[in-house]
């Protein structure tokens, strides 16, 4: 009953509240196009009231707001400090265009617990959303980290909205940023690159030096990664990636990280640092003090687990035990140097880093210094050169140890060994940790050069991709690396144009040649033009591996680059391949470990040259599973020179489905075809809307999880869909499995899906067809690729029958 009285005063809002009856005359924002690339901050259109305790519903606040004192915003990220109040901000935006259009309204740090807005304008119902740390990541408006509200505004009407913040004592910022779906996926990215940076830095250093740990079984080194790991939970407490990816459900867990993370972090930096300076021997009266400020930390986690009452004082003292703590330090800092017992220069370096961090984080979260790029970014950026120097402090630490503990070679030796499993554990699960967000940059990447026209910006973005390649070329060899160790490397056989990809091949090394400054000849010798049966993508790598290698250890001179087909009978296929260079050249002794891993020609090449050292020796992995031979011949100082034979299959004679470049025309056109993307990602959604959107009659609808593509199948007719794997409430297996079973109706049952992942392992492409999918494709997207599985699977269709090979 209460809930129809609600909705019935907001029903009379809509009729009654119009325009002209507000009764604040803020200027209105003029909205006017969507194109911007950078957001509009809104503080200077909006005014913001403090209500103390009181918890108003938005009809008691409608009665009582011409009473309410409204004060403007002083400036784009007001800091309102730690605080339990209610606090209500209001504005208006007008859309002046005779066009609807879409926005994006950001607002509060992503651990504000709930924020909601109310969006009023004559004729049409009071729309409530909320948002906000208290709700589960799945029923928040816009499926990211941050606070983010859609806003769809119609042509010629004016809005008001009212924003009602709620905190359980954190502090509250109030930046009012409205994005265009273009500065939505620029500032999206840009946090993506810092973010993607400093929490690499922060897992590869606790990572590592925890494998030191069980290496060594030093606790300094335990105690170091604890700290490290505590910092990255806390900044991901922070950054909202906690409740988005560890507990999105928004359980007890997520409410209370911020403090419980912030007191492990301090209390594990304190006790690092405490055995790192041997801090007893150094001032009795500062071991002490050091004590009693972890003992206190102690006492408040205790509060902070079973006390929820205190959270308002919880805040600002867990921010002051680290200050503290932080004085401590720098005290015992300051007195070995006069003492004479200088510490580690790089651990002075990183407490001075973390000095600077932990201050601009402190006087921020106390509101005594303005919110900018800077003070937001800079406890950050401060830890993130405080790990790296400690990381090199404990580099030094472990030159000392490894001195002192000589006599237990044997048992280091041992210990090293486990150290390694774990690193090759390690290093296969970073990579496919790390592939995913360098996937959507990469998409990203390609979807802003295409709809952005200043060169600078494209240059920017053209670094940013080769780089973003370059390192997914990296990750790859890496998760190779491992796959090849558990005898898991696999070719996956496909029709593909050998001729086509060859050409493609000399073309995009001849320009890396060309800007190196080298002659590069290219000569074909009756290269096939039509499809075979093999491996495209193990094929680029493994040419491309080789006409790098080439090119990176040729200074000057030349490379030359010859294929030959040779067709053996009517279902086998030669490709002969030679690759000569003037480069450095290889020492006769080293030519016979050359295919070993983590092995390059000269001892001294990982410095001049650079590389994992990984290369050949995935290369030579390759060329056995394609049957083939390489042979290496080189003369130091004088060039290489390589000779290559891989074996490739024909198509079945009565095999009829081969798929057909439809790209090849440069005419994207589905002719009036409708698509059903099912993506939980929004970045990736932005993606594929980027590229669809430029297709001619073309048109797609969007559904952030299975359960939710099926019940858009179930009330809309489309022609295809497009698939994500891994997505919450209903994956896309199962959801490919409901649809076949006929969960939309028989006739709906046999529409072509196809899988669009970032999981490129051979258990779920296998496991894509097993369930009845069309075609497989990984991220990041190509719009070419993308084309051709579209228009082959309806050709398919019409045949009746499903392609795969």
């Amino acid at each position: 009953m209460i809930k129809v009285i609600k909705v019935g005063f907001l029903i009379l809002i809509t009729f009654f509240y119009s325009d002209n009856a507000f009764s604040y005359k803020l200027k209105p924002f003029e909205v006017q196009k969507e194109e911007n690339t950078y957001p509009i901050s809104l503080y200077s259109y909006a005014e913001l009231s403090d209500l103390g305790e009181s918890n108003l519903s938005f009809q008691e606040f409608l009665t009582r707001e011409n009473k309410l004192n409204f004060k403007p915003l002083i400036g784009p990220s007001t800091n309102l400090g730690f605080t339990k109040n209610n606090y209500w901000l209001r504005f208006r935006i007008h859309n002046v265009t005779m066009v609807s259009l879409q926005y994006y309204l950001e607002t509060a740090r992503p651990v504000t617990d709930l924020v909601t807005l109310y969006l009023l304008t004559e004729g049409e119902p009071v729309k409530e959303i909320e948002n906000g740390d208290l709700l589960p990541f799945s029923a928040k408006s816009v499926a990211h980290r941050k606070i983010i509200f859609p806003l769809h505004l119609e042509p010629g009407k004016t809005y008001n909205l009212y924003l009602h913040y709620v905190s359980d004592g954190e502090v509250i910022n109030l930046p009012l940023d409205l994005h265009s779906p273009t500065s939505m996926i620029l500032s999206t990215y840009q946090n993506q690159l810092l973010n993607g940076v400093f929490y690499g830095i922060l897992l590869l250093a606790a990572s590592v030096y925890l494998l030191f740990f069980f290496g060594m079984g030093n606790n300094s080194f335990l105690l170091y990664s604890l700290y490290v790991l505590s910092v990255g939970l806390l900044h991901m407490s922070l950054d909202g990636y906690f409740h988005q990816y560890i507990d999105p459900e928004s359980g007890w867990f997520n409410q209370n990280a911020i403090l419980i993370t912030a007191s492990l972090s301090a209390m594990a930096f304190g006790r690092y640092a405490q055995i790192y300076t041997n801090l007893k021997k150094l001032s009795e009266i500062l071991n002490t003090g050091l004590n009693i400020m972890l003992s206190s930390l102690v006492i408040l986690l205790f509060f902070i687990v079973f006390y929820q009452g205190g959270k308002l004082y919880y805040y600002p003292v867990v921010n002051l035990l680290s200050f503290i703590g932080l004085l401590i330090l720098i005290t015992a800092v300051i007195l070995s140097y006069i003492k004479g017992k200088k510490l580690d220069v790089f651990f002075s370096l990183a407490i001075f880093s973390f000095t600077v961090g932990i201050f601009i984080l402190i006087f921020n979260d106390f509101g005594l210094i303005p919110n900018s790029f800077i003070t937001k970014n800079g406890s950050k950026i401060g830890t993130g050169f405080e790990i790296i120097f400690l990381a090199l402090a404990m580099s030094n630490r472990i030159k000392l140890l490894k001195t002192e503990k000589e006599k237990h070679q044997e048992i280091a030796l041992q210990k090293s060994d486990e150290s390694n499993e774990i690193k090759s554990y390690f290093l296969s699960n970073i990579s496919h940790e790390l592939r995913t967000p360098l996937n959507a940059i990469i998409g990203l990447t390609q979807s802003i050069k295409e709809i952005n026209k200043d060169k600078t910006i494209n240059t920017d973005l053209d670094v940013i991709q080769y780089s973003s390649l370059g390192l997914l070329g990296a990750i790859n060899d890496v998760l190779d690396y491992s796959k090849i160790e558990k005898g898991q490397l696999k070719l996956h056989k496909e029709p593909f144009d050998l001729g086509k990809t060859i050409n493609e091949i000399a073309f995009s090394f001849g320009l890396q040649a060309e800007d190196k400054g080298l002659d590069f000849c290219f000569n074909n010798k009756n290269l096939i033009s039509q499809h075979i049966i093999g491996d495209k993508n193990r094929t680029v790598q493994l040419l491309g591996n080789l006409l790098k290698n080439a090119i990176k250890f040729t200074p000057h001179g030349k490379i030359s680059f010859e294929v030959e087909t040779i067709k053996l009978d009517q279902l086998n296929i030669l490709l002969k391949v030679k690759i000569k260079d003037t480069g450095v050249g290889i020492e006769k002794k080293k030519l016979d470990s050359i295919f070993s891993s983590f092995i390059q020609g000269q001892s001294n090449d990982k410095r001049r040259f650079g590389g994992l050292g990984l290369g050949l020796w995935i290369v030579n992995a390759l060329v056995k599973l394609h049957r083939g031979k390489i042979n290496i011949q080189s003369e130091q100082g004088e060039g290489t020179s390589i000779a290559l034979e891989l074996y490739y299959n024909f198509p079945e004679p009565n095999k009829q489905n081969l798929p057909y470049d439809f790209s090849q025309a440069g005419e994207f056109d589905l002719e009036n075809k409708k698509l059903l993307i099912i993506e939980d990602n929004v970045l990736n959604q932005l993606v594929l809307k980027a590229i669809l959107k430029k297709w001619h009659n073309t048109h797609f609808e969007f559904a952030n999880n299975g359960l939710e593509g099926i019940e858009l199948l179930n009330e809309n007719d489309f022609d295809l869909i497009l698939m994500d794997l891994q997505m919450p409430v209903m994956d896309g297996y199962e959801a490919t499995q409901a649809i076949r079973a006929g969960v939309c109706g028989v006739q709906k049952s046999n529409i072509p899906i196809i899988a669009v992942t970032a999981d490129v392992t051979q258990k779920a492409r296998r496991k894509v067809f097993e369930i009845g999918m069309d075609d497989y494709m990984t991220k990041p997207v190509e719009k070419e690729e993308l084309y051709n599985k579209i228009k082959n699977a309806f050709l398919n269709l019409n045949e009746n029958s499903h392609f795969h090979w």
